[in-house]
């Protein structure tokens, strides 16, 4: 990445207030006084040698980032040599945290992260954390965090065309973080719980060389914790929690054992809290500290079976060779008193098998009285299940297909069912949720295992996420083939409207819809019939017009749910020859007295149509007649012109009448003969 501008020595006016800090201090502060607990601002020390091995430091804290904000991700620490430029990846104390400038979540991760890091603490020590941390500069999304200039944001830019950069160049899919070879090797107070530094900061150094990183960094694999400890036994210093409420360490989950890098002093009494969740195999296969899901009981269990144990291990958190707790709690948050007999460091291991092994727990250690719920990781906030909104009024749905895009709300169908009335609901297609997880709106997949349920948050794994929403219900559809359920990717479910509305289609994604892609197409079919068109009221028989002229014209609304009745009177047993020409539309659907327009061209019905009936065909008095067309031997009039004889039942009109889930979207008028 090119350089940062390169900063002054120090700003006139923190150089005039520091030296009046030291006065003041030189007044005040005895010589032996105890040293302020917290280092310096780094200075810059670039990369001037090749060791890319992963140092300690850069190790916890890629391990903690990932324990802490969970769902983000590791692109690695070291890089070659044979990169160009100056990089502190070379001497592998520079991480790149893996997270989204697009994802909600990651973003919420990275501005929470800044602020713990440039806040001041009770001592009143600006920028605490990076400092303890040993934290030389960060670069995120356009700005450049540097510790020689106080961690201010200034712009980055990494082209001299902003916007030809990629989202690399740009830091937008990771933010860097370069270490000082203190920080790097794990030997700052974050790492160590010594306090023995500095009183006063004293003006960092700037830099000769400017901080850059490769302008391709690779992408290897997240890194695997190591089965050594983080930070070296024999530079551990004695945890003094007067100067600070707790220590965090993250604990590898593989069944290595990590040991503190910091030592209990004997006859103590400390609280150890461990928190989090973890992955052990399978999506359903998640455990915290004390406890394990079982997916057939649906309840969290303090102890596999025997055959589980045999095949993952135990699954507790050890403390020094002794389980955490005896049981098992809905916050997956577990505390132990514990009091050394040799004042030395904790060793903390999940007894687990590395194969399947995924996250990481998080252990705090505190006095026994201390609140530590500010230091315990922080879950990701998750979106509600999707609920049925505001009805939405539209014309009747008779069979409709929509696509329902996973990076999108809610979308609704163009009609509206009808309160009551029972539809066929079918789903096909696919949709990424992100990370690899995939769903067809009843199954999910994760880790390329199709399951009818998939929790995508491991603390709560009894939710049943990726899955398509139906007004707020879940799709609950069967294999439409008959066979296995997630075997296949087409899926058929009855349902019965609840309101008459368009119908409310989502997908659930409780996490950020920035990373979903493609879309499951979704079917509505009606599969109730039709309330079909009712014949003209019976009249008598007289010695007038109506009962004995011949012909008689007809304009038949086609909007119009009771029809249109002629003016021609006929009696019980008289054939009548009728004559349709002209062509309607019925919302988006163009038809006439016998078909249909389908996108396979006219046809006599619309095979998505179901329930046994052929609507938007014209009926004479209550019945359905079947037309004919006048020229022609196919079934569909070009010209749009068919012909019928019919009987009547009764003495009186024809009512001549469409049939139609709901009149109200039709346009267009039939023109219709009557001959005796």
């Amino acid at each position: 990445m090119p350089a940062p501008h390169r900063p002054p020595a120090r700003p006139a006016r923190l150089a005039s207030r520091l030296l009046a800090l030291v006065v003041a201090l030189l007044v005040l502060v005895p010589v032996a006084a105890t040293a302020v607990p917290i280092e310096d601002f780094s200075g810059y020390e670039p990369q001037t040698n090749c060791s890319p091995d992963a140092k300690p430091g850069a190790t916890k804290l890629s391990v903690w980032l990932q324990a802490t904000y969970p769902g983000s991700g590791s692109l690695g620490i070291s890089r070659s040599c044979k990169d160009g430029g100056v990089s502190e990846h070379k001497e592998g104390r520079a991480f790149d945290w893996a997270v989204s400038v697009y994802s909600p979540r990651d973003r919420a991760y990275v501005a929470a992260f800044l602020a713990r890091l440039f806040a001041t603490d009770a001592e009143g020590n600006a920028d605490a954390l990076a400092r303890r941390m040993g934290i030389m500069y960060l670069i995120w999304n356009d700005q450049i965090y540097s510790s020689y200039y106080g961690f201010r944001a200034r712009p980055y830019q990494a082209c001299k065309v902003l916007s030809t950069c990629g989202d690399t160049l740009r830091h937008r899919n990771h933010v860097h973080i370069s270490l000082s070879r203190a920080g790097g090797n794990g030997l700052t107070s974050w790492y160590t719980g010594a306090t023995d530094v500095p009183a006063v900061p004293t003006a960092p150094t700037v830099p000769v060389t400017p901080p850059t990183t490769p302008v391709t960094p690779t992408t290897p694999a997240p890194p695997t914790v190591p089965a050594v400890p983080l930070v070296p036994r024999t530079k551990a210093g004695v945890l003094d929690l007067r100067k600070r409420p707790f220590v965090t360490v993250a604990v590898p989950v593989n069944g290595t054992t990590r040991r503190t890098p910091f030592k209990l002093r004997r006859g103590i009494a400390y609280k150890v809290t461990a928190a989090g969740v973890y992955g052990y195999g399978t999506a359903a296969q998640v455990a915290d500290a004390s406890c394990r899901w079982s997916p057939t009981s649906r309840r969290w269990m303090p102890a596999p079976t025997r055959a589980g144990r045999k095949a993952h291990g135990a699954l507790d958190l050890l403390v020094n060779g002794r389980a955490v707790a005896a049981g098992c709690h809905s916050s997956h948050v577990y505390t132990r008193t514990v009091k050394l007999k040799r004042t030395g460091a904790l060793a903390l291991r999940v007894a687990n098998r590395p194969a399947g092994a995924s996250g990481s727990l998080t252990v705090l250690v505190s006095r026994r009285t201390t609140n530590v719920s500010s230091g315990l990781p922080q879950a990701p906030g998750l979106a509600a299940a999707p609920t049925a909104t505001a009805a939405r009024a539209g014309a009747g749905l008779q069979t409709e297909t929509v696509s329902v895009p996973a990076a999108s709300g809610t979308v609704w169908t163009a009609g509206a069912v009808q309160q009551g009335v029972t539809y066929r609901v079918t789903t096909s297609g696919t949709a990424g949720l992100g990370g690899g997880v995939q769903t067809d709106g009843r199954c999910v997949a994760s880790a390329g295992a199709w399951s009818s349920r998939v929790s995508l948050d491991r603390t709560h794994p009894d939710q049943a996420h990726g899955g398509l929403y139906v007004d707020g219900v879940p799709f609950a559809g069967t294999a439409a083939d008959g066979g296995a359920l997630c075997a296949t990717r087409t899926h058929v479910a009855t349902w019965t409207a609840t309101r008459t509305a368009q119908v409310e289609l989502a997908l659930w994604d409780p996490l950020t819809r920035a990373d979903d892609t493609g879309a499951v197409v979704v079917t509505v079919q009606r599969l109730d019939p039709v309330a079909t068109p009712t014949a003209a009221p019976a009249a008598t028989p007289a010695a007038t017009a109506p009962w004995t002229q011949r012909s008689d014209s007809v304009t038949v609304s086609t909007g119009q749910p009771t029809g249109t009745d002629s003016a021609m009177r006929v009696k019980a047993g008289q054939t009548v020859t009728l004559t349709a020409r002209g062509s309607y539309a019925s919302g988006a659907v163009q038809a006439d007295a016998a078909c249909v327009a389908t996108g396979a061209g006219w046809a006599p019905y619309d095979p998505q149509v179901l329930g046994g009936q052929e609507p938007l065909e014209l009926w004479v008095d209550g019945q359905r007649v079947e037309w004919h067309p006048l020229t022609g031997t196919t079934p569909c009039a070009a010209d749009h012109a068919y012909s019928t004889a019919f009987t009547a039942a009764k003495n009186g009109p024809l009512r001549l009448a469409v049939l139609d889930v709901d009149h109200g979207d039709n346009t267009g008028t039939l023109a219709v003969t009557l001959s005796r």
